[in-house]
């Protein structure tokens, strides 16, 4: 099946770089590549381009078909080009953090994607969540234009990106890794290396989002239960946090967008039916059965179609508000709060 062009591959026309230009600019050893500056893209990047005005000659170029997240990193430094091929051109290293494994898989290897361009970048850091599959046939395309690539998904969430706090997750080959790793350093607090194979990480991080989300879910059921009662959602976060049932959701996600009532900061919907979905595919490529994945997925896939997709994942929780009758909503600060 032919795979639709992404929309990363169109130019955006308010960018005033030429390809021809570029075409003429003898590569920068200090010059980082980023692709991608959505929720999470965008915000590293930024950050990126803090270091990079701090370091000199270092420069960050970026590139996204939106204008307005274009600007964005222009405003924090970074030099915005006009096509992928332009950053791959210019750049030893790049970076990209992209919304699923389709338009992962063109950016890197199809017409007008890394391996497109004429010399340049030597080592691709895929920082998206697409699973072990995907991540393994960019690895096998890079490889035979002699570009490294290190499976490199991040977690923390939108603030974690921001603070740079986030968990790096890198697998790769040795000498790729320990060369990238002061860069890795800039886009995270703790950096894992996982093993030296593409794809080790994915399962990690799906691993992970596996938790996260399974547990946003049963935290939701949790609190409509306690809300039902009578009891204060700030003191359930409390009680909890101090107890067995601690988790990430009760220390951050209901503290910051549930008992608010913003439901606001985390993944969309649809980005987490994309992981969840992503992990009942790594079960079963391993052979494994996974019932709570599937189910966790299928509560996440009912929230998305009553809310939207773009809706944030945190409104399973007015889900359950909806079913019990209740709001978790509350006055009072959670003093146990991340």
């Amino acid at each position: 099946m032919k795979l639709a062009t992404p929309s990363l591959f169109r130019q955006p026309k308010w960018v005033k770089t030429s390809q021809s230009r570029i075409m003429g600019v003898a590569m920068a050893a200090g010059m980082i590549g980023f692709l991608g500056l959505g929720a999470m893209g965008g915000p590293i990047a930024t950050r990126m381009a803090d270091w990079a005005q701090r370091n000199p000659g270092k420069r960050i170029l970026v590139f996204d078909p939106r204008p307005e997240a274009m600007q964005r990193a222009e405003q924090a430094g970074a030099e915005a080009v006009d096509s992928v091929v332009a950053v791959a051109e210019r750049c030893k290293v790049v970076f990209a953090c992209l919304p699923s494994a389709e338009i992962s898989e063109q950016v890197a290897l199809g017409a007008g994607g890394i391996t497109a361009a004429s010399g340049g970048v030597r080592t691709y850091i895929e920082m998206s969540t697409i699973g072990s599959a995907a991540m393994q046939r960019i690895a096998a395309g890079l490889t035979e234009k002699g570009i490294a690539l290190i499976d490199c998904p991040i977690s923390g969430g939108v603030h974690g990106a921001e603070s740079g706090a986030l968990a790096v997750i890198a697998s790769g080959a040795p000498e790729a890794l320990q060369e990238v790793m002061p860069l890795l350093q800039v886009v995270g607090r703790t950096v894992f290396t996982i093993g030296d194979k593409p794809g080790l990480s994915q399962t990690m991080k799906l691993a992970n989002n596996l938790l996260s989300l399974a547990g946003m879910v049963l935290t939701s059921e949790a609190f409509a239960l306690g809300a039902k009662a009578g009891i204060d959602t700030a003191l359930m976060c409390d009680v909890i946090n101090a107890s067995t049932g601690r988790n990430s959701s009760t220390v951050t996600k209901f503290p910051r967008a549930v008992l608010t009532g913003k439901f606001s900061g985390g993944a969309s919907n649809h980005i987490v039916s994309k992981d969840l979905s992503l992990a009942v595919a790594e079960f079963s490529a391993f052979g494994l059965s996974a019932p709570m994945a599937a189910l966790a997925r299928e509560m996440l896939n009912i929230a998305k179609n009553r809310f939207g997709p773009d809706a944030d994942m945190t409104s399973v929780a007015q889900l359950y508000e909806e079913w019990a009758g209740v709001s978790m909503q509350s006055p009072n600060p959670v003093k146990s709060a991340g």
